[in-house]
């Protein structure tokens, strides 16, 4: 028994240090993501450089964002994780056994970091650090009682973008804005076993950073006076940049930032409310649609909205110069994802 238990705890602890689906990075803006992600046709707030550089003719002389986002996946597999924990500190052997058995990639975890400063309703730099631990293999070795090893593969990548946005008013209803972007990138693969008595047996691993890749995206904002609608649309990686890993072969040697058309129109019927609805990645086979509302209570606002099917929901509160929000989704009713402002004033 004493091997099963190093053996499952030995397992715990290396499928918690990465866990995400495969390059999967959650985009920042939490107004963006309660509203369903329904934003290219608003962007009024600094988060407007990720989703519509245009808009930052809406911001203020200065602006400061500091936000964080996460995403989960396979929430199921991440609680049976924890009841097999218990199991063993209840010395449940046979349970942790069961339980482990049940364990099977994707599980995940994609947090975000993102800081953004804006200037004179023109200017911005910001830069988002996007992460994605994943768990590619977890297979139980079952020709022996108790099992002898664990499987584990698991890959990590992390994404850099540096964002510098310019934005104009070119007349009084139509407004272009650009993002020029540095991208840097980081990778980390291994593929391993461990065995019943603690020790590991290394398959492979490799990993390193990519060399640097430039990209811009381009958007546009148009509302004429004294309307209730406007109409956003925002071309992100015009160039499809490809980020190369020189020491690393294979499938992961490279990561293309594929070309994405997102479209949207915004209504406001009353001072108080905003209606939204978006189209990304259009001109592909993965195309998404998002629709979204806010209610404008002035110290309070409260968001709500559907991400591709799946209900977002959140909210703002707005104390002296201090704006706190956040939001909360579960994609396909099982995985969870949250967005929070840390600091924006």
């Amino acid at each position: 028994m004493r091997k099963w238990v190093a053996l499952v705890v030995a397992s715990i602890l290396m499928v918690t240090t990465g866990i995400a689906p495969a390059f999967a990075f959650v985009r920042p803006g939490t107004k963006a993501m309660g509203m369903g992600g329904a934003f290219t046709a608003i962007a009024d707030d600094l988060t407007c450089v990720f989703w519509n550089p245009a808009g930052l003719v809406q911001t203020g002389l200065f602006d400061l964002d500091i936000s964080i986002a996460a995403g989960g996946e396979n929430i199921e597999n991440i609680q049976n994780l924890y009841q097999l924990y218990q199991a063993l500190e209840e010395k449940n052997y046979s349970a942790a056994e069961e339980l482990a058995e049940k364990i099977a990639p994707p599980m995940g975890l994609e947090p975000t970091l993102s800081v953004a400063i804006g200037l004179a309703r023109r200017f911005a730099i910001s830069g988002a650090l996007q992460a994605d631990f994943s768990v590619e293999t977890f297979n139980l070795e079952s020709s022996s009682s108790p099992p002898s090893y664990v499987e584990i593969e698991d890959v990590e990548t992390a994404l850099l973008p540096i964002y510098l946005s310019l934005a104009h008013r070119v007349s009084e209803n139509l407004s272009l804005g650009l993002n020029l972007k540095y991208i840097q990138a980081a990778r980390h693969s291994s593929h391993f076993k461990i065995f019943a008595d603690g020790t590991t047996e290394t398959i492979s691993e490799v990993g390193g950073y990519s060399e640097p890749a430039i990209s811009f995206d381009i958007g546009a904002l148009y509302q004429k006076e004294k309307s209730p609608f406007s109409w956003g649309i925002m071309v992100e990686n015009v160039v499809e940049p490809e980020l190369n890993f020189p020491d690393i072969s294979g499938e992961l040697s490279s990561m293309r930032l594929s070309r994405s058309v997102n479209l949207g129109i915004s209504l406001r019927p009353v001072p108080f409310l905003t209606l939204a609805a978006d189209a990304h990645n259009l001109l592909t086979n993965d195309t998404t649609y998002h629709v979204g509302a806010e209610v404008d209570l002035k110290l309070i606002k409260l968001r709500a909205g559907f991400n591709n099917g799946n209900l977002t929901l959140g909210a703002g509160l707005k104390i002296l110069i201090l704006d706190l929000q956040a939001t909360y989704y579960q994609k396909n009713n099982q995985d969870p994802y949250i967005s929070l402002v840390i600091f924006k004033i």
